[in-house]
């Protein structure tokens, strides 16, 4: 509980940040209510970076309403250009290819990389109140996202550390969860009771991302009651100022890592630590990178990497001039701005610190979103809170590329492939876009792609749950040459949870109405 001194000097603080309106009912409330405004003011922390967060981004915000971005490049500093992949996984040479991938490999058996995971999110679309990641998608073996990302990660670390000498039977990836008040304790819990997915409890931690006060149109934080400031949180953006509050950022410092990968839980295709991209980054030494995928269609609900000003900036699909959305190229026909931003970044550690440092370049310059909401407050009495008929006020909020307009030049893009990194797991099941049902068939046909590719064939139906192969089994398509020599033809819905999969118990486990039907589908091949 706060001391009357520690009071005094937060009210001043608060007063100094012309905030003290926050102290307007201090005297008049319970030894219980005032613990709480304590609570809730030391959640802000700093009141002058909030206050300076909000006047830097509605100032922002007022400047980019001023211009639908579309105007000549020479003449508005709010133009936004297009940005090109520097290469593409699925159009350089696959030697070249296979060298970024070794590096990466390399990387990791040095223990110089960090994967640092966006986790913050509720299951609400998906119509659970969990954490997202424990969602589970419906695939054969019925993993979690959680725990199908720990799994690959845990497959990426005996990988580099089988190809590494001396290194033992894996190499050592720390894995950096991002929560939020809403998630971190179902989020802690959980891990634990699947003892962390068979990686070691050390190799793990867990940060919260930070919220930031609600502010009306005069630059006053909103009271949500007589002691609780309204706040919401800060986005995936404020995942710098939690690696820094966290200790995290130092925790990385003080085990060398060099390169860090980081990525959003809502994507069922993810590969935590791709070594491949990865590799493509450290070989160009950037400061940062985004591995991005051609965007399917001018309407299609994703962010796209432009420039502005000569820097790195997304522009959210919401906010692009149509003009822009739909343009096309005179030779190709394909977008202008094709470069859909699917949440995967590279960073070097140096830059990665660079954004994380309260007092430097990137967290004093950073402009948030601004997003004009109902935002509940103390009434006019004073006596409740109520929620207003329209607007009152605003909620700020980063995202994580914001940053990358910090680094320069220094960007590297690399393009991906669909079909291997981007299964969006956002809505509900049976809505027939980016769901569970969607990404499981995304799931599902690329793992057949794999066995297919070594000659193998697979009988499933994809009205079913699908079809796996474990990651323990392959991180990204490797390893899989002897297994498909030996049994050839894989029957419906089989998985494997090791090298030497029994097939016959898989079957033995599987509806005598399954089997039987399999066995048909088969008999007619």
């Amino acid at each position: 509980m706060a001391t009357p001194s520690d009071v005094t000097a937060i009210r001043e603080t608060f007063e100094a940040a012309d905030q003290g309106h926050v102290f307007a009912h201090y005297d008049a409330l319970d030894a219980s209510q005032r613990a709480s405004l304590s609570a809730s003011l030391a959640a802000i922390g700093d009141p002058h970076r909030a206050a300076s967060i909000y006047a830097r981004s509605t100032a922002a915000h007022a400047a980019n309403a001023s211009s639908d971005g579309s105007g000549d490049p020479a003449g508005s500093s709010l133009y936004y250009a297009p940005v090109a992949a520097d290469d593409g996984v699925d159009t350089a040479d696959a030697s070249v290819v296979a060298r970024w991938t070794e590096e990466g490999i390399a990387i990791a058996r040095r223990g110089e990389l960090a994967v640092v995971l966006l986790a913050g999110g509720q299951g609400t679309r998906l119509g659970s109140a969990d954490p997202k990641g424990m969602y589970d998608i419906g695939l054969p073996r019925h993993r979690s996202l959680f725990q199908f990302q720990a799994e690959r990660l845990l497959k990426l670390t005996r990988l580099a550390g089988k190809e590494g000498e001396g290194v033992g039977e894996r190499a050592i990836v720390p894995w950096y969860v991002m929560t939020s008040p809403h998630t971190h304790a179902a989020t802690v819990e959980y891990f634990r009771e699947k003892n962390h997915f068979g990686l070691p409890e050390s190799e793990i931690t867990f940060f919260q991302q930070g919220t930031l006060p609600c502010f009306d149109d005069d630059g006053k934080m909103i009271m949500k009651s007589r002691h609780e400031v309204a706040t919401a949180p800060d986005g995936n953006g404020g995942l710098y100022a939690a690696l820094h509050a966290s200790g995290a950022i130092d925790d990385m410092r003080r085990r060398n890592v060099k390169h860090v990968y980081a990525y959003c839980v809502d994507n069922a295709l993810v590969k935590p630590g791709d070594p491949t991209f990865v590799g493509f980054c450290a070989l160009r030494n950037v400061a940062a990178g985004a591995k991005v995928i051609a965007k399917a269609a001018a309407d299609e609900p994703v962010g796209v990497f432009t420039r502005r000003d000569g820097k790195v900036h997304v522009v959210e699909y919401s906010e692009m001039p149509a003009a822009l959305a739909t343009a096309t190229d005179a030779d190709t026909g394909k977008l202008t701005y094709d470069c859909a931003n699917v949440a995967l970044h590279y960073y070097s550690f140096d830059f990665l610190a660079k954004c994380c440092d309260p007092d430097g370049e990137v967290q004093k310059a950073l402009t948030y979103h601004v997003a004009r909401k109902k935002i509940p407050r103390l009434s006019d009495d004073d006596a409740t809170t109520t929620t207003p008929e329209s607007p009152n006020g605003v909620k700020l909020e980063a995202f994580i590329f914001d940053a990358l307009q910090f680094a320069g030049d220094s960007v590297a893009f690399l393009r991906g492939v669909r079909e291997d990194d981007f299964a969006p797991v956002k809505n509900a099941e049976g809505t027939g876009k980016d769901s569970p049902d969607t990404a499981r068939k995304l799931v599902s046909g690329q793992h057949v792609r794999w066995i297919e590719k070594h000659g193998g064939s697979v009988v499933y139906n994809m009205d079913d749950a699908g079809w796996e192969i474990a990651p323990a089994v392959s991180y990204a398509g490797e390893g899989l040459e002897e297994i498909v020599k030996k049994k050839g033809a894989f029957p419906f819905m089989a998985y494997r949870d090791n090298l030497e999969p029994d097939l016959e118990e898989a079957r033995r486990k599987r509806t005598a109405g399954a089997v039987a039907a399999e066995d048909a589908r088969m008999a007619k091949k």
